[in-house]
């Protein structure tokens, strides 16, 4: 896949110098190619390359996740619908966050949202531009409880799942069977019914005579935004 990488940067060396350190991170990844990067992050600037380098995955670093960095995902996305989006920031909002909630629900191309302090390893980093290639929406643990807080009191269960509980959720919400998950985390079917199993666990007394699978899948769809407007978890029955 390409990819694209703009990094909130005054200084040109700097640019450059941030160009090297993500070709020395990725480099190695099979199937990622890093075809252009830039300090340049005006909403202009930012559309231009998209609409010039055609990449699968644009990588987009910024200082603060704010209402303005959601516009300028916007501005992206009105024009090339199909590129997927893996933005890096320091720090986040609660306005950044509510509109962070009304992009993931108006896109249908993959997105991952990520604090740069909690990315650990290049691994990890690549997986989260493979996942978005792929058409994922990742949410960093840190976001996702920023979204969670203002919604419904049921979903607070989220908070509770463990990375990989929650990345299993995430392909329940898009109608995977255990087997195919399994296939695609490259896990035992049975260590994937076992993190399902965790999540229904976890779900408890807010599950009521709801189908749990469905109840969870619901709850993870409204608290990313990805629910339309006006559906409740209560709708269900």
């Amino acid at each position: 896949m390409e990819v694209v990488s703009y990094d909130k940067c005054n200084q040109h060396r700097q640019a450059l110098h941030r160009r090297e350190a993500y070709l020395a991170l990725l480099q190695d990844r099979p199937g990622i190619e890093l075809t252009g990067a830039s300090g340049d992050t005006a909403a202009d600037s930012l559309l231009a390359a998209a609409l010039g380098s055609k990449p699968q995955v644009m990588l987009l670093g910024f200082k603060t996740l704010d209402a303005t960095t959601v516009d300028r995902l916007h501005t992206i996305r009105e024009k090339c619908p199909n590129i997927a989006m893996v933005v890096l920031s320091a720090r986040y909002d609660v306005k950044g966050i509510k509109a962070l909630r009304e992009f993931s629900r108006a896109t249908s191309a993959g997105c991952a949202y990520l604090l740069k302090h909690t990315i650990d390893t290049v691994e990890q980093f690549a997986q989260m531009i493979y996942s978005a290639a792929d058409g994922r929406i990742i949410l960093d643990p840190v976001v996702m409880d920023g979204m969670i807080a203002s919604q419904d009191p049921n979903a607070a269960f989220l908070k509770e799942l463990t990375p990989r509980e929650m990345e299993t959720l995430s392909w329940m919400s898009k109608g995977y069977r255990n087997n195919t998950i399994a296939d695609v985390l490259c896990l035992e079917l049975k260590t994937v019914e076992r993190h399902i199993n965790n999540i229904y666990g976890k779900l408890g007394d807010r599950m009521g005579s709801r189908h749990a699978r469905v109840h969870a899948v619901m709850l993870y769809l409204k608290a990313t935004g990805l629910l339309p407007d006006g559906f409740s978890t209560d709708d269900q029955n």
